[in-house]
């Protein structure tokens, strides 16, 4: 079984090639610095995501399973690439998910896993 973070942006305004190109080097950069041994794959962005019902950005990424610690350092690895991503699409709605868990996005932390009484709320 594999887990995976998967993630949605919607809003009226396309996406500009600015935030397109930076979204890029964003991702670029936390892919050439991954600090684990093991990589399920890169972060992923679906380029075909674009003019469909608002979508501006989406994608999905593997993470390890070879440990829950390696997970879960994975994800909130990924994470931190995601909440950079995501200041810069201002005025967008975000859906992420870590598999069937809506995460949550704190101004102070970025993403982050819900706490067991916010997981509970979700149910």
């Amino acid at each position: 079984m594999a887990f995976a973070i998967y993630y949605e942006a919607t809003r009226k305004e396309p996406l500009t090639e600015q935030e397109r190109t930076i979204s890029k080097e964003i991702s670029k950069k936390y892919c050439s610095e991954y600090p684990f041994k093991q990589k399920v794959e890169d972060f992923g962005i679906y380029e075909n995501s674009k003019e469909q019902d608002d979508i501006i950005f989406s994608g999905s990424t593997k993470l390890p399973r070879n440990s829950p610690k390696t997970l879960f350092e994975a994800a909130n690895y990924w994470l931190k690439c995601l909440t950079e991503i995501t200041h810069l699409l201002t005025n967008a709605a975000w859906n992420v998910t870590f598999d069937d868990v809506d995460l949550i996005f704190d101004l102070d932390e970025g993403w982050r896993f819900p706490t067991g009484e916010e997981y509970e709320k979700q149910k």
